[in-house]
């Protein structure tokens, strides 16, 4: 896969995270989702001026962190319902 179509849908995966408001462990939930901001905030800028590897970087960077908050998400909906 193309490193800046791999980099936009992690974008649009963390977009479709971050509408999420948990009412059960919100604070946990919204330090994690703060940590992937930051690093997603980063990957769009890079996709504006950076080079391919900066991007990859920063994928690698982001994905176990999208992972991680998506997981925590999935968790919430599950013992909570929506």
């Amino acid at each position: 896969m193309d490193t800046r179509a791999h980099a936009e849908e992690l974008l649009n995966e963390f977009y479709l995270c971050v509408g999420a408001r948990p009412k059960h462990n919100a604070v946990d939930f919204r330090l994690e989702k703060d940590q992937c901001e930051k690093v997603a905030g980063q990957l769009n800028n890079l996709l504006a001026w950076g080079t391919e590897e900066e991007i990859a970087e920063a994928c690698k960077t982001l994905e176990p962190k999208l992972h991680k908050l998506k997981e925590k998400l999935i968790f919430e909906v599950l013992k909570h319902g929506v």
